[in-house]
């Protein structure tokens, strides 16, 4: 294995998560006393450091709380039973007294029986003498944190999801707020609108009665003809059938104009603002009409509001 695969592999070392041949081979190698392997575990002990306290404290689940409770009280009782099963070595018991007996007298090595005197001894060996090899470093164990590990992975890992869940809500509720937003918007366009002709100067009110269709229903429509603006109220009309709509009309001699079609509320309730109004002179009547959806070039279908403008307005 070559010194890149060992670079590579100190980080995992680091952190405790080497195994089998790949930790015996790096392990081994450090023995080889490998600078460079151990520089770069040096470094990695650092970052492990700084992740550990860079990490947001997050209460550990019960689950795993409990079971390093267990561990440790576990690790615990070993360590006292073994210190109590362990034997204890007796003193050395103090050399028997002889009475009248003359104190010893100490021997020097050299002359002590059945030895002979030391004799000084030279050797031609070179000088300075060759260096010793280096005792091999002892193996390098993982850091202190490294019981931690999986704790911080699942931590990391449940901040993670946490983060994505708190995201995906926000965009929700963004949504929704981008929505009202819209709606409020359109509605203060329209309300623009509707002011802006009832501001207008001389206002004219038109009627509309219920015809055969619908006869409870009612109309009115807001004219000012100087600034040929106009807008249209409606009540107790029926909700339409689906893939209908309402269209208003308004009749210049004998040609209907669309002027758009327009919802109706839960309670036949409906307010549209006429896009464009003829000249006061050539409006001889509004009226409204069931069509598809969308609106049709000319009526087709049948009359439910009607209202004529009287001569005296145009």
């Amino acid at each position: 294995m070559d010194q890149d695969r060992f670079t590579e592999l100190a980080p995992d070392y680091a952190l405790g998560l080497l195994e089998g041949d790949d930790l015996e081979q790096f392990e081994r190698h450090l023995a080889e006393g490998c600078e460079a392997c151990e520089v770069e575990l040096s470094r990695m002990d650092a970052v492990g450091d700084a992740l550990a306290y860079a990490a947001p404290l997050t209460p550990a689940p019960d689950r795993v709380r409990d079971r390093l409770l267990l561990a440790v009280e576990a690790d615990v009782a070993s360590t006292r039973a073994a210190a109590n099963t362990a034997p204890i070595a007796a003193p050395p018991a103090p050399p028997a007294k002889v009475a009248n007996a003359a104190p010893a007298q100490p021997v020097a090595p050299s002359m002590a029986p059945g030895r002979e005197p030391l004799q000084p001894t030279y050797s031609p060996a070179p000088w300075p003498p060759p260096a010793r090899p280096s005792a091999a470093p002892p193996a390098r164990r993982p850091g202190p944190f490294g019981p931690l590990i999986p704790a911080l992975a699942f931590a990391g890992i449940l901040a993670t999801v946490l983060t994505s869940v708190y995201a995906v809500k926000l965009r929700q509720e963004l949504a929704l707020v981008r929505a009202d937003l819209e709606r409020v918007q359109s509605e203060n366009q329209e309300l623009a609108r509707v002011m802006d002709v009832v501001n207008a100067p001389r206002l004219k009110l038109i009627a509309l009665g219920g015809q055969t269709a619908a006869p409870r229903s009612e109309g009115r429509v807001l004219w000012s003809p100087e600034s040929r603006k106009a807008v249209f109220y409606a009540s107790n009309l029926p909700a339409p059938p689906a893939g209908k709509d309402y269209q208003l009309w308004i009749i210049a001699g004998s040609t209907p104009k669309s002027e758009g079609v327009f919802p109706v509320d839960d309670k036949g309730g409906a307010m549209h603002v006429l896009p464009e109004v003829p000249e006061a002179g050539g409006v001889n009547a509004f009226a409204v009409t069931l069509e598809p959806a969308g609106g049709l070039a000319q009526p087709s279908g049948p009359m439910f509001l009607l209202g004529a403008v009287p001569a005296a307005t145009n």
